[in-house]
């Protein structure tokens, strides 16, 4: 046995916060990383590999190797198999064994097989998962495919329907509302309009049934509503759920989404031992209950209040919940989300009011290259905490829902919200006298005024 005091396993952005974290927590304890891949991707750039933007998939790497060693981490290439949690070991597939003071899996997630789908695994049938490897296999066997259908509206799915329209590709979307998870009524029908008009076929409400083959390889689909659809490729971007099998049997807590179940600090309910990541269980922020929610800037947070919390807790902070905030570009136009739509706090029965502005992105909006934003706020009927907001602008959209996910993390109000001062300039944003978030947020307290009479 090697005996290491902390020990992370895994390689994706969590696991190297974390990491990074310990080293300058705790300079004086050893880290070192089990990984079962020498190279790692950028899990929100695998896209983009497919279109105009990345030549390959090496431009899309982490330089982990470089950067940990700079940090003095030491890097492990071997897949952890088992925890033995009394004995406080790892024991890796080459046989090495490793002993731990303190452990934090970080192992992420893997794409959901969607199974109900006939012949889901046949030949010509992708996934997308963060594996450098199949993705570079994925990417040039793609090149000489014309038609590709892709199965699935989360960000993956309509990222890489995006991305494979700009190299020419003829692309076929189905699924059900684009982000319906993300987005309400009005902010969907504008990215619909935007998939539409980039040429993408979208088959809304759509449900795929079988994978049609032909000489055991792939060429269309089957709907459950009948329909088929030949095609050249089908990528299958039907979700992620948690990677787990490391912690299977060994006492570690395993939640109900089938993810490793989490206190506030990340600590698993075994001594010693922390979870981050797309492997951890989430709760909502706003209505604290489970979700399945796997985001880049949620894990990378959780890993910050691990790794400052490792040994003590030595920073009375802890993770309180996902707001689930995120942000995607469709054809130059930027979206982003954070908090709960309007349609989760009907399902809540959370009492709420609800605005919608468009103003121009530039003043005056004459200005070449303009853009309009729209913004949707979300707010307690009671209080007017802010609790959900939705965005649709030019690039500068996706550092204006940061903003917005700094107010609904700290609890503001559209009362708050009034008085915000921000720097504004004729190139760079809309006009301070008309600046979105304030603008709807002074139109939502003449809402709340209302059911104040």
């Amino acid at each position: 046995m090697i005996q290491k005091e902390i020990l992370i396993i895994g390689g994706g952005p969590s696991a190297l916060v974390a990491a990074s974290g310990c080293r300058m927590y705790y300079p004086h304890k050893s880290v070192s990383i089990i990984k079962k891949e020498k190279d790692s991707m950028v899990p929100c750039g695998i896209p983009y590999v497919f279109g105009k933007l990345l030549h390959s998939v090496e431009d899309d790497m982490i330089p982990c190797g470089n950067m940990a060693a700079k940090m003095g981490t030491e890097l492990i290439y071997d897949e952890a198999l088992k925890i033995d949690t009394e004995a406080k070991t790892v024991t890796c597939k080459s046989g090495e064994v490793y002993g731990y003071q303190k452990l934090i899996i970080a192992t992420g997630s893997i794409p959901k097989i969607p199974t109900q789908i006939a012949n889901h695994n046949a030949k010509g049938v992708y996934q997308v998962p963060k594996s450098p490897a199949y993705i570079r296999k994925m990417h040039d066997e793609l090149e000489n495919k014309q038609k590709i259908i892709i199965v699935g509206t989360g960000f993956i799915g309509i990222e890489l329907a995006d991305e494979l329209k700009s190299v020419g590709k003829d692309v076929i979307l189905i699924g059900s509302k684009l982000l319906k998870n993300s987005f309400d009524e009005e902010i969907s029908a504008y990215m619909e309009k935007i998939i539409k008009n980039n040429g993408i076929e979208f088959l809304k409400g759509e449900r795929t049934k079988t994978i049609l083959t032909k000489d055991g390889v792939a060429c269309g689909v089957e709907l459950q509503s009948g329909k088929t659809i030949e095609a050249d490729a089908i990528v299958l971007a039907t979700g992620y759920v948690a990677n787990v099998d490391v912690a299977k049997n060994s006492g570690i807590h395993i939640g109900e989404f089938g993810s490793i179940r989490v206190d506030e600090y990340m600590r698993t309910n075994i001594k010693d031992i922390f979870a981050i990541g797309d492997c951890a269980e989430k709760r909502d922020f706003i209505t604290r209950r489970v979700t399945h929610l796997m985001l880049a800037s949620t894990a990378t947070a959780e890993a910050r209040v691990a790794s400052a919390n490792l040994f003590n807790i030595n920073l009375v902070k802890s993770f309180k919940g996902t707001i689930g905030i995120f942000s995607t570009v469709m054809n130059d136009q930027a979206f982003g989300s954070v908090g709960v739509t309007e349609k989760q706090a009907k399902e809540e029965g959370i009492e709420h009011i609800s605005m919608v502005v468009e103003v121009a992105g530039k003043h005056p909006a004459t200005l070449p290259n303009t853009q309009e934003q729209i913004i949707k706020l979300i707010a307690t009927k009671k209080g007017g905490v802010v609790i959900g907001a939705q965005i649709v602008g030019g690039l500068d959209a996706g550092e204006m829902i940061n903003i917005l996910g700094a107010i609904i993390e700290r609890n503001y109000t559209i009362f708050d919200l009034i008085s915000f001062q921000v720097a504004t300039h004729p190139l760079l944003t809309s006009a301070p006298t008309t600046y979105p978030i304030m603008q709807v947020a002074q139109k939502l307290v003449a809402e709340f005024y209302k059911f104040e009479k």
